[in-house]
């Protein structure tokens, strides 16, 4: 090909000027469905800052940038990995690009799952109305350990995004991991790689992120390529190429000639040369022949080199035209910037349920009003914006799939528990202050489905990092959703922590002044005070001004102050005040705009039901599409078109045009458009120039930066001059008065959120920015081609009238001590307020809302001065009555009034003041005292605790409440993960325990169709020889109880390797080859494997047609055969879709047999003997017959096999092909194990097959996970036993002739055959269980009814003799009486009697607290395993002490067989200490500590030391976090009944004994020596390791870099520093040891550390 470099320079120069968007020409949106041609072009991008961090993190100087980088070689960097499905958008921008940059900025390994992200959590919503940029800005990723999968989730399914009942994620905790990994809006460089400005920042963010010193590798970015038709070629050998060790690897040589398809560049190579204009010269730069950008893609490791490709340079662009020449279309590279140490600090926690998910979207709002009946502002959740069918929502009616959807176990129709982050939402209000949060649910006008809200909370993570909940109340415990169109809102009121802000910050001449904050149970501390958003100084508590320094030439200042609370641990929101913004004069500033334009930040993050958007416009050129903003129809849009018509709208479908001639060149004219509800209008100077009202869209905002586009054809060419946003729809009339009218001073007009006056200045990073005069949300210019305009056009001018005010009436009653906000209205050419309140101390208060604290009682004057720009003045007066302050209300409400141990439990005032102080009490919690409006805490033990709130008004009355909460020692709450989810059989796996509630003992079933395997320990490492599918059960014990979950389908084990298979990824595609089949034939066999993503009405077709031979399914899941028009059907739901299967057809002279996994499902006959007419052809899929899903192991016989045969053939590739051809008649065998091309035939007949329809290459091939993994052994059937080993265990239960309770006679009867312990006897009565006649016999349990007494550790057993075998012991209510078994138990236990309620955690082989009767209850169940024969006792320990009564009508003991797995399943902890001879340990467990071995606590903490003090005993106390010393090597920490006799309440380290626990704020430290680089604390967002100590520090101590570990003196508590120990040395247990290691030893009689 050859090769024009100045026709390249030329297309470098037009590509400037052409439109971003591609073409839809140019991108097969089919193939590649969540491409974004929209540009945010990013200006910081083109500075670099001159510092990098190397390789050990350590911060040096740039001296030059290197010559090649390659980040995928880093370990932030993800493993290489094939992508499934179409999934390339989210494959480049998540599984890399999000995974990447995340790890770069916290320093963590990439091919660690808890560290890289999957791409199926974002892909699968592409069709439901929430993209990429939309989840990674405002939802968040979990990582692919917690989601199941790096691309599908082996716990929420295997689908695709257009199916339509995909898995949802459920549960708040990994909703809230979620939150913490964001990145801002996904940026492009401004500049494209064509040009030597855009390649060279290219390569600086490759290099070090542009200089940014908080990373610690280099960026990657992404890119939009046309992969069908791509060429490569190895890199040649010359002496460049060679010097740099790039020979043989592959080059693009061609891109095809259409985008389908994501890409990743993850370096550049300055060395590599080529030919590339085939001139036989390499390397010439005039040709640019020299530099390749590093790709990576998502076709697994065998493409190109190791799934790599070398990218010239000068082919740095999209695709190539027809005639292989490169298009010029160059790449504006995007990239990801990191929401660095972010953590959520408002959330909304939910448990809902729908029927049809679809019809529903989702939204929360605020507002500081607590009377609204509606939000200030709105955020619609992505994620639930009317998804979940595949179709944008849209299907009507919508399909019957619950919020879940299908898992890889089925379909889930449980409530869903998933949280949203309101943090952004938020962010505007002083969230120290109490707010209105609402819950909104629309629905679809065809909604017909039904659900319920369950569960909703607002959780406040702000100054407590555990969170405060503050519940929504839900009227009979959950709220019914409305359909058909109507809305279901809830809402509830959060008080916040009482962290007040400042009061009144006023600027007069050169002297900031406030006042103190509304009085709480905080104590003030001092004042921050910053200019211009930069901290100046802190001054003292009882100073309320100061003179800050600024420049007093600047256009506006802004200042802020802000209150800090408690030894400055906690400060307030910033209150601020400016500098009056002052008139233009004589010529008015505006920005003219050259092709370039703005990006408008914050504003437009949030959704407003009601805006009004207004600027002037002086066009120096009309083009269509020109003058363009906003994110793109489908969300919002305005443009100019070249006839002067002006454009606006939500989409094509919902948009004004006006007249032709609305805008002309070289013409000022004022444009404006409002938005009210679903109705918007459009204003030309003033004119309604059309609206339109939508039945789809309503309010705008929610998509981020409002950006004027600066790029290609959308381009702003004009002049720019007072852009305005307001947050309510304006009036015709206001917006024609006021639109030549500016605004100066300090007041603006209420609901004015942002004003650019049109003057422009350079931020401290050098980019610049339009100033906005409201909330600082400076627009960043996003190029260098514009210019101030300084004209007297527009005329803008402040009003020279007279102004309107009048004093608002107050919402509510005024009451002295405490603050009222005042208000005047007034008109918009007002510029200061002027207040006078003797009564509050204040005199010409300059605010434009004072807070106004009235001293006393009675009616009190207020008197407001308005002034305008032009010295125009107008006064107003009102009286205000102000009333004595309600008394203190003490009573309050908890989130629950019963937990359980270690529960989170909120406790909220019913009537909670302003300006009163809380105090709480709360003995025996983690935290006791709260000063807090609300309080939150946990308890540890259980037990019934009081807790009082106690309240003050401002005059210093107080009442005190008391209430008490009952604490239940709780069980663990049972969570785990398998790893790896797919294996081979004969590989091994782990099982690792995520349970919370601190289990101490772990059984684990694992059963398949053909097997049944028990292992133990928290976290074995097993070995599987027998394949099959697993449904995996953890049941975990504490001394509270034990409870167990089951994952089904959690484990694939496979008995061979089946690679890749074939996805069909669209309606169309189809692979079709000659047929194999002949006439006459009278005996075939098909078989293959298959996950079919969804049916239809005909689908998966495979043969030729009806009147040949056809295979076709339908919507019911029936197989249809079709010969010679003869039909025969399969039974309906034989085709299982979202799985893999195994399915074969078998013909025999008429006789059709449809297996499934090797299993006969049915038998047909179509009536027909043979084949009448020679198939055509053989193909599968097509439009006629598409197929949805994936295949692999294809294969065509003429023959029947037999079952065995079937079997043998169905589990594993075919190894010796020919004899299956000689032996069995294989005709036909598709492996595809491939990568690319037609679809090759593995026999010597040559069916090759040709693919047609598909996508780009690599999308077509992906593992075929879950083939060959059947399983033809027979489990044997859990066999009931009760009979054989229990007497008497259903009612009618047999009854000794023995009263227990003469009153009324013949009725209370003595049991028979069980054994009673702990009966209470009073006189004739003796209290425990009995058979009661009046309950149909029933096993009963009555407390103080009928004259029985209370129950404590009440026992009723039997004791049998059971053989080996794993168990299930079930206790069933009666379902026609009562069950209120207050805290009773369910036990086994080894030998001839139960132990005690206390006992139950130590001595109970199986137990479990009887939850009461219920709609949902009817029994209570334990499973136990017994390795060997043994004596056990079952029965109940009940503990019964009110008016209560149970009845139990009939106890199951159940049976299964099991085979033992022996793996890692010891309770003892082996622990690696490093070469650095140190790491961290903690366990759930005592365990002896091996000798040589240190254990450390760290005690102090001082500047950026850690004092440390030896633990003084052999014994690791459960739950103490400790640092180890010694040698390297591995250690045993056995499992212990011995105690640690030294005190451990000193220790500030902390642990957690299960992994993926959040970190909620970055003061963290881990102490292992892997993590010891810079920075050492835990990032935000990150997981705690399990096992492993952390070292907690105050964020407002400062953040160290690292910490010194150090012992304070040479003797610390008793203990001397000895390193030259020698003879009669003993270690901590007395035994005398010769040779030492490092640790403690006893040496003439005291403690030495060596």
């Amino acid at each position: 090909m050859k090769f024009d470099y100045k026709r390249l320079v030329s297309i470098a120069f037009l590509a400037m000027l052409l439109p971003v968007s591609m073409t839809a020409q140019e991108v097969n949106r089919k193939m590649y469905p969540d491409y974004n041609g929209t540009l945010n072009p990013d200006p910081s991008l083109m500075n670099y800052k001159k510092s990098i961090p190397s390789e050990d993190g350590k911060k040096r100087a740039a001296t030059s940038r290197p010559s090649h980088v390659n980040n995928a070689e880093l370990k932030f960097f993800p493993p290489v990995f094939n992508q499934d499905g179409g999934s390339c958008g989210s494959a480049s921008r998540i599984c890399y690009m999000f995974t990447h940059e995340l790890n770069a900025y916290r320093n963590l390994d990439g091919s660690k799952n808890e560290n890289n992200y999957p791409s199926h959590f974002v892909w699968l919503l592409t069709n439901g109305n929430s993209g990429k940029d939309e989840f990674v800005q405002n939802v968040g990723v979990p990582s692919s350990a917690t989601y199941g999968g790096r691309t599908y989730s082996s716990l929420f399914g295997y689908q695709e995004e257009r199916d339509n009942n995909f898995g949802w994620m459920t549960g708040y905790d990994k909703w809230f991991e979620a939150m913490h990994n964001r990145m801002y809006r996904p940026a492009n460089f401004p500049m494209h790689v064509g040009t030597e400005e855009g390649r060279e920042a290219v390569k600086h963010w490759l290099w070090n992120h542009s200089g940014d010193n908080s990373f610690h590798g280099g960026g990657i970015c992404g890119i939009g390529v046309a992969s069908a038709g791509l060429t490569y070629r190895p890199i040649p050998n010359t002496t460049a190429n060679s010097n740099a060790g790039v020979v043989g690897l592959q080059y693009l040589n061609t891109w095809g000639p259409q985008v389908d398809h994501a890409l990743t560049i993850v370096g550049y190579d300055d060395r590599v040369e080529f030919d590339l204009n085939d001139n036989g010269i390499y390397g010439e730069k005039s040709a640019d022949e020299v530099g390749a950008w590093i790709i990576v893609n998502s076709w697994g490791n065998t493409w190109a080199s190791k799934g790599f490709i070398y990218c010239p340079y000068a082919y740095g662009g999209s695709y190539f035209r027809q005639d292989d020449s490169f298009s010029g279309d160059w790449w504006y590279p995007e990239i990801y910037k990191v929401r660095k140490d972010y953590r959520p600090l408002r959330t909304i926690k939910l448990k809902m349920e729908y029927s049809r998910r679809s019809e529903i979207c989702l939204s929360a709002g605020v507002s500081s009003d607590l009377n609204a009946t509606s939000p200030e502002k709105t955020v619609v959740f992505d994620h639930f914006k009317y998804a979940g069918d595949g179709n944008y929502g849209n299907t009507n009616p919508a399909p019957q799939v619950p919020m879940l959807g299908k898992w890889a176990d089925g379909v889930h129709n449980e409530p869903m528990e998933f949280g949203y982050d309101l943090t952004d939402l938020s962010a505007s209000f002083d969230r120290n202050m109490p707010l209105k949060y609402f819950f909104i649910i629309e629905t679809k006008s065809w909604a017909a489905g039904s659900g319920y809200i369950h569960n909703a909370s607002i959780m406040d993570y702000e100054h407590d990092t555990k969170g405060i909940e503050t519940p929504f109340n839900l009227p009979g415990g959950k709220v019914q959703i409305q359909n058909r169109g109507n809305k279901t809102i809830i809402s509830v009121v959060v008080y916040g922590e009482s962290y007040y802000a400042p009061q009144n910050p006023t600027f007069t001449g050169s002297t900031l002044s406030w006042q103190a904050p509304v009085k709480s149970g905080h104590n003030v501390v001092g004042y921050n005070i910053y200019v211009d958003g930069v901290k100046q100084t802190t001054v003292s508590a009882n100073t309320l001004s100061y003179q800050p320094s600024y420049n007093s030439s600047a256009k506006q200042t802004t200042f802020a102050v802000s209150a800090l609370y408690d030894d400055d641990k906690v400060e307030s929101a910033q209150v601020k005040t400016s500098t009056p913004i002052q008139p233009n004069g004589l010529y008015n500033t505006s920005v003219n705009l050259k092709n370039s334009g703005f990006s408008i930040p914050n504003v437009f993050t949030s959704s407003y039901n009601q805006a009004t958007v207004e600027f002037w416009i002086c066009p120096n050129s009309l083009s269509d599409w020109n003058q363009a903003a906003g994110p793109g129809w489908g969300s919002f849009m305005f443009h100019a078109n070249a006839n002067g018509t002006f454009t606006v709208g939500w989409d094509t479908s919902n948009r004004i045009n006006t007249s032709a001639g609305s805008l002309r060149t070289g013409t000022w004219t004022h444009v404006a458009f409002t938005v009210n509800g679903n109705v918007m209008t459009a204003y030309i100077n003033g004119q309604n120039k059309g609206s339109i009202t939508s039945s789809t869209y309503s309010g705008l905002g929610g998509f981020g930066n409002l950006n004027f586009r600066a790029t290609g054809g959308d381009a702003w060419n004009a002049k720019v001059d007072e852009v305005r946003v307001w947050n309510y729809a304006r009036t015709a009339s206001q917006i024609s008065s006021a639109k030549n009218l500016e605004f100066t001073g300090t007041v603006m007009p209420s609901g004015l959120v942002a004003y650019y006056r049109g003057d422009t200045f350079t931020d401290e990073n050098g980019v610049n920015m339009l100033r906005d005069y409201i909330g600082g949300n400076h627009a960043t210019l996003l190029n260098n081609n514009f210019a101030k305009n300084d004209a007297t056009q527009p005329s803008v001018k402040p009003s020279t009238t007279s102004p309107s005010v009048s004093i608002n009436s107050p919402s509510g009653n005024v009451y002295a001590g405490i603050p009222v906000k005042l208000t005047a209205s007034c008109s918009e050419s007002v510029s200061e307020l002027l207040w006078t309140i003797s009564d509050a101390g204040i005199n010409n208060l300059s605010s434009a809302a004072p807070s106004v604290t009235f001293k006393s009682t009675g009616s009190k004057t207020v008197k407001v001065t308005a002034k305008t720009g032009s010295g125009a003045s107008s006064t107003a007066e009102r009286t205000i009555y102000v009333t004595e302050a309600p008394a203190a209300d003490a009573s309050f409400t908890m989130s629950q009034s019963t937990v359980k141990s270690g529960e989170r439990v909120t406790f909220i005032p019913n009537a909670p003041q302003l300006g009163y102080t809380y105090e709480w009490s709360m003995p025996g919690a983690e935290v006791e005292k709260a000063s807090t409006t609300q309080a939150a805490t946990t308890y540890a033990k259980g037990g019934t605790y009081t807790v009082t709130l106690s309240v003050s008004t401002p005059s210093g009355n107080t009442r005190s409440t008391s209430q008490t909460i009952r604490v239940e020692a709780a069980a663990p709450k049972v969570d785990f993960a398998v790893s790896p989810s797919l294996i081979l059989k004969g590989e091994s796996f782990t099982l690792t325990d995520k349970s919370t509630g601190g289990p101490t003992d772990w059984t684990w079933k694992l059963v398949s169709s053909g097997n049944s395997f028990v292992a133990m320990g928290q976290n074995p490492t097993l070995t599987l020889d027998q394949p099959g599918v697993y449904n995996i059960t953890l049941t975990a014990k504490n001394d509270a109880g034990m409870s167990s979950k089951t994952l089904n389908k959690a484990l694939y084990v496979a008995n061979a390797d089946s690679k890749n298979g074939l996805n069909f990824g669209g309606s169309s595609a189809s692979i079709s080859a000659n047929s194999p089949f002949t006439v006459s034939q009278t005996d075939f066999t098909i078989d293959w494997w298959m996950n079919p993503t969804q049916l239809g009405t005909y689908t998966h077709g495979m043969g030729d047609t009806d009147n040949t031979l056809l295979l076709k399914a339908n919507n019911k899941g029936v197989l249809q055969l079709s010969i010679a028009g003869k039909k025969c059907y399969s039974q309906e739901g034989y085709i299982v879709t979202g799985e893999w299967h195994h399915y074969a057809v078998t013909f025999k002279s008429g006789v059709v047999q449809y297996y499934r996994d090797g299993q006969l499902i049915t038998k047909g006959n179509p009536g027909i003997t043979s084949l009448t007419y020679k198939p055509g052809k053989f193909q599968v899929g097509g439009s006629d017959t598409p197929f949805y899903g994936s295949i692999d192991e294809l294969r065509v016989w003429n023959k029947v096999l037999s079952v065995s045969k079937l079997r043998t053939y169905a589990n594993a590739p075919i190894a010796n092909v020919n004899n299956a051809v000689s032996a069995d008649g294989l005709v036909l065998y598709y492996d595809f194990n491939q990568s690319g091309g037609s679809v090759q035939d593995r026999t010597s007949k040559g069916y090759h097959a040709t693919r047609s329809g598909f996508g780009p290459d690599g999308d077509a091939w992906g593992l075929s996970r879950g083939v060959f993994v059947l399983n033809f052994g027979e489990t044997a059937a859990p066999e009931a036993v009760t009979s054989t080993y229990l007497t008497n265990y259903r009612k009618a239960f047999e009854y000794n002739n023995t009263l227990v309770n003469p009153s009324p006679s013949n009725r209370f009867y003595e049991l028979k055959d069980w054994k009673q312990e702990g009966n209470v006897k009073s006189g004739n009565i003796t209290t425990g269980a009995h058979v009661d006649m009046q309950k149909s016999q029933c096993m009963t349990f009555t407390t103080t009814w009928d004259g029985f007494s209370t129950l404590t550790d009440h026992k009723v057993y039997q004791t049998v003799t059971l053989p080996a075998g794993y168990y299930t012991f079930t206790a069933h209510y009666d379902e026609t009486y009562e069950g209120q078994c207050e805290d009773s138990y369910l036990v086994v236990a080894e030998g001839s009697t139960l132990p005690s309620t206390s006992a139950l955690g130590q001595k109970a082989l199986a137990f479990s607290k009887m939850a009461e009767k219920s709609g949902t209850t009817t029994k209570n169940e334990v499973s136990f395993m017994l390795s060997h024969e043994s004596q056990v006792s079952l029965g109940l320990v009940v503990n019964m002490k009110g008016k209560s009564c149970f009845t139990i009508q009939q106890f199951d003991l159940v049976k299964s067989d099991f085979t033992v797995l022996e793996g890692n399943t010891t309770d003892d902890y082996v622990l690696t200490v490093p070469a650095a001879g140190y790491t961290t340990v903690s366990l759930p467990y005592n365990a002896r500590i091996p000798q040589g071995l240190l254990a450390i606590m760290i005690t102090d903490v001082r500047d950026n030391v850690a004092v440390a003090t030896a633990l003084l005993s052999d014994v690791l106390p459960a739950g103490c976090p400790v640092i180890i010393c010694g040698e390297a090597g591995k250690y045993t920490f056995e499992k212990t009944a011995d105690q640690c006799p030294t005190s451990t309440g000193d220790n500030l380290l902390v642990s957690e004994h299960t992994s993926g626990h959040p970190v909620s704020t970055n003061v963290y430290y881990s102490l292992d020596p892997t993590s010891l680089g810079e920075p050492a604390f835990v990032p935000s967002g990150s997981s705690f390791a399990s096992y492993r100590a952390y070292l907690p520090i105050s964020r407002t101590s400062g953040i160290q870099s690292y910490y010194l570990i150090q012992f304070e003196d040479v003797s610390v508590d008793g203990v001397k520093l000895d390193t030259n120990i020698d003879a009669d040395i003993y270690d901590i247990s007395g035994r005398k040891v010769t040779q030492t290691q490092r640790g403690v030893y006893i040496k003439d009689g005291k403690k030495v550390v060596k």
